[in-house]
């Protein structure tokens, strides 16, 4: 029998085996002894807050039942949210209302608040400037921050606020994650947990501190790691600490949360490794709260509420990578113009650290009045005042020139404690009225959010934020009438992301160009010259503050026993980070070479001279092409979320939850950007650069259709303390594609095999090539041209012209429907002791679907994952 028949055979028996205890329920006789009481069943799904707007709450019953490893784990609670496996060996970021998981523009607008404390990104410079950001290891630079340092065991309740959050809330373009972690007086619990790839374990008590010191809870825990077992070098470890501590006093109370973390990645090896070769991410740091309410109730402010905290991480990347067969020359300077470069070793190891230390602190002070207007009119006001800075200590980039790691010969060292911090300072206020009228009552939240960025040389206007959450409950009965609740909402607001230092400090990009080599070994007489081209890029005015505008409409429901929230949403983001290629003009001097043996070539100011003589040299023209930061991105995005509790089946010991979501994305990058080819020009570099609107692929859109349910049948037996939720995941539409939108009335074109333009829609056409003009073109004098169409078939512009690749590269990829199963399974063993199972896709259904812009099959959902878990409670 085969694996998979195996597996699902298990599958089958196990359900047939939970069934038989169900129906078994009946005829048990009560028993009074506590191995067998439970006193109440527990939510393990996530729920929306009875409040306006759209949010989820995610309760510890849920983050135990769903055996989350870090924090992104639980976004697959949210409506619509699809499975994946964990995988602490990659960096894990948050996203909220996405197509993918790997969105960077979603993640990055994603913020994150551990008790109060924000968890950003923005201060992250782990890479090798804007030109190498994809060559380190495991670091989620330019996109959201890494919860992988964030342990589910630490987590006492999560609220993911999806829709418009309140005006006490800034930073972010997605949505709002609020963690709360563990705190009070709780009972020691010690966790473990072993998958096929992870071991996880914690341990946590929550204690007084005599009579009058308060509530001390204390936390850790560890986690390992390692993918594939043939390569145990390859492996991720974390281990945190929590200490948190509550006093509370006569007329106020306060909250301090410590939270420490020790990450290690480890990466290459393998069987075609040299021995010394490696490649490392550590991350060490740490973050403090402190919280509190002073209750003053004066009638005109009822408390004032404080916060104060701290971030500081020390993260580092080591690489070394042994390099065989150089013979390559190469430059350290900083300056422009003709410097004498330096020849590398034929064989070397190269060791490459880029360390960086980010650093935050905020502070804020809110003020609250409770009170009541009139009659049944209820009024609760905030305002308050923020003020944060942030920046980064680290050392930066460091290696050694005479043994560099060939990423780097377009770039030097760079230290980030150079960059400026940067500042803001926040004014919100906002206005929660609650009025009747009759049966029906009325909550209007509106509020706005003033905020000053100011760094060393840059002073950003205010920008504001004004938001609107209402919520009419038209039905509100608590007898035994068939609706029991009935209530719509709507929402609307903008939200801004703050800059990232990478984007608002980017590093200078050097162009090394080989002017002239000669080495003599035998006669200990070597040169190489190389002419170096320095942007002056080192700060970025220009750069814009993403802005998204959000509005949607939501219907709550009770019906009997059935409960069902719909919300609709439309979402449009504009002036997202990206990044975009320049280009700039240089001229450089291209020596004669030397043959013969002997000679004696030296650098003088005036150039090149070999035995006193000057050496000949001829001019060329090229480029300097290098990566700058813009504001490019555009995102429209509109769906349904649904979410439908059919109710309980007391026969079953069962209930339904029905959830998902309908999306429709379109991401569109719109800013210009330079592609020089690498093509000769009667024996010279091309003179020419072409500015497009797109991609090398002349695409510059993609869109997402997704439609998905997620049925989870939850059994609950309190009497024997077992959970099971069974859930099956449909997919119903998954298609996407690229495709090409120009703002300049330059359309993508068909040309037959002659080079021929033809007449036809190029994103439906399979049969021929697409081919896509620059919008303007840049000579040798920096000056920039419009590009006509009838340029494209110059002989001296041709190259200019950007192929699509392949016939197919706009067609259409559409998946579904296509489905999967997962099983979480929780037992609770006298009243200490609870063990947890779960599967992912345990019946291994991957089918395969063909893409059609690749013309080749992938392989959908994702593979069979499993593991234990134990807590005892003592």
């Amino acid at each position: 029998m085969s694996k998979i028949c195996c597996t699902k055979a298990l599958g089958v028996l196990f359900f047939i085996f939970c069934s038989l205890i169900i129906n078994g329920q009946e005829q048990l006789a009560p028993s009074d002894t506590l191995r067998n009481v439970r006193l109440r069943e527990v939510v393990v799904t996530a729920t929306q807050p009875d409040a306006p707007g759209t949010s989820s709450l995610i309760g510890q019953d849920a983050i135990r039942h769903i055996q989350a490893t870090d924090l992104s784990d639980l976004s697959q609670l949210l409506p619509g949210v699809l499975t994946r496996n964990p995988d602490l060996n990659s960096p894990a970021v948050f996203t909220i209302r996405s197509a993918t998981y790997e969105n960077t523009t979603n993640a990055l607008g994603t913020a994150i608040l551990v008790d109060g404390m924000r968890m950003n990104n923005n201060m992250n410079m782990q890479q090798l400037g804007l030109e190498g950001q994809g060559s380190l290891f495991n670091s989620s630079v330019l996109s959201g921050f890494d919860v992988r340092s964030i342990s589910p065991a630490s987590i006492e309740s999560v609220e993911v606020i999806r829709g418009v959050p309140s005006a006490r809330y800034g930073d972010a373009t997605s949505g709002i994650v609020l963690v709360n972690s563990k705190a009070g007086v709780q009972p020691y619990a010690v966790g473990l947990r072993f998958t096929a790839t992870e071991k996880l374990a914690s341990i946590s008590k929550g204690m007084e501190i005599g009579t009058h010191g308060g509530i001390l809870h204390l936390g850790a825990d560890y986690a390992l790691s390692s993918q594939d077992p043939r390569l145990p070098e390859q492996t991720f470890q974390r281990v945190g600490v929590q200490i948190a501590h509550a006093k509370d006093f006569e007329t106020a109370t306060l909250r301090t949360n410590l939270r420490g973390y020790w990450i290690q990645d480890k990466g290459g090896g393998g069987r075609n490794t040299i021995d010394g070769e490696y490649q490392k991410a550590f991350n060490r740091g740490f973050s403090f709260s402190a919280n509190g309410r002073w209750d003053l109730n004066k009638s005109w402010i009822s408390n004032l509420e404080y916060h104060a905290g701290l971030t500081y991480s020390c993260q580092k990347n080591k690489l070394s990578t042994y390099y065989s067969g150089t013979q390559q020359v190469t430059t350290y300077t900083r300056l422009p113009g003709e410097q004498a470069g330096v020849f590398l070793a034929p064989n070397y190891f190269s060791d490459l650290s880029v360390e960086g230390k980010p650093l935050s602190a905020d502070a804020s002070l809110t003020a609250n009045l409770r009170n009541t207007l009139y009659n049944n009119v209820y009024n609760h006001f905030m305002a308050g005042v923020e003020i944060g800075t942030e920046g980064n200590c680290g050392e930066g980039i460091r290696f050694d020139p005479l043994r560099p790691t060939l990423e780097m010969l377009r770039m030097r060292t760079r230290s980030f404690s150079s960059i400026p911090f940067v500042h803001q300072y926040t004014a919100f206020a906002e206005d929660k009225v609650t009025f009747h009228s009759g049966k029906m009552r009325t909550e209007l939240q509106l509020g706005v959010r003033l905020t000053k960025l100011q760094t060393k040389a840059l002073h950003y206007a205010p920008t504001g934020d004004p938001r609107i959450n209402v919520r009419q409950i038209l039905v509100e009965r608590k007898d035994d009438a068939m609706l029991k609740h009935l209530s719509i909402r709507a929402g609307w607001g903008l939200m801004h992301k703050m800059p990232v230092l990478a984007y608002l400090y980017p590093d200078k990009s050097y162009t090394d160009q080989n002017c002239f080599t000669y080495n003599d070994i035998e006669n200990g007489e070597r040169l190489t010259v190389m002419h170096t081209f320095v942007t002056s890029r080192t700060f970025n005015p220009d750069l814009r503050l993403p802005v998204n505008r959000k509005f949607e409409l939501g219907l709550n429901l009770r019906l009997g026993q059935m409960t069902a929230d719909v919300v609709w949403f439309r979402e449009h983001l504009r002036n997202g980070f990206s990044t975009t290629e320049q280009a700039e003009p240089f001229t450089y001097r291209r020596y004669d070479q030397l043959i013969g043996r002997g000679e004696h070539p030296e650098l003088t100011s005036d150039g090149i001279v070999n035995n006193g003589k000057p050496l000949s040299y001829t001019t060329h023209a090229t480029f300097a092409t290098y990566t700058s930061p813009e504001n490019g991105i555009e995102q429209l995005k509109q769906g349904i979320e649904y979410t439908l509790d059919v109710g309980h089946w007391n026969s079953l010991h069962t209930s339904l939850l029905i959830s998902g979501s309908y999306l429709n994305l379109h991401e569109k990058n719109t800013a210009l950007s330079a592609i020089y080819p690498q093509a000769d020009f009667n024996g010279k570099s091309y003179p020419y650069v072409g500015i497009y609107e797109s991609d090398h692929f002349a695409s510059n859109l993609r869109i997402w259709k997704q439609f998905n349910t997620r049925f989870q049948f939850i059994t609950q037996l309190p009497r024997i303390g077992l959970i099971t939720t069974l859930t099956l995941q449909a997919v119903w539409m998954d298609k996407q594609r690229r495709s090409m939108e120009s703002n300049y009335n330059n359309p993508v074109y068909l040309v037959d095999d002659n080079g021929n333009r033809i007449d036809g829609d190029p994103m439906t056409d399979t049969e021929h090539h697409k081919h896509l003009n620059p919008v303007y073109y840049m000579d040798s004098e920096g000056v920039q041209h419009p590009f006509t169409p009838e340029m494209a078939n110059d002989k001296r512009l041709a190259d200019l012209v950007l192929d699509a690749g392949t016939e197919t590269r706009y067609q259409e990829d559409s998946f579904g429907p296509y489905f999967l199963l997962n099983l979480r399974v929780t037992k609770n063993i006298g009243r200490y002791v609870s063990v947890a199972f779960c599967a992912n896709n345990f019946t291994q259904s991957n089918p395969k679907k063909y893409t059609r812009s690749t013309q080749q099959y992938t392989i959908q959902n994702p593979g069979l994952y499993y593991g234990a878990e134990m807590t005892i409670r003592f």
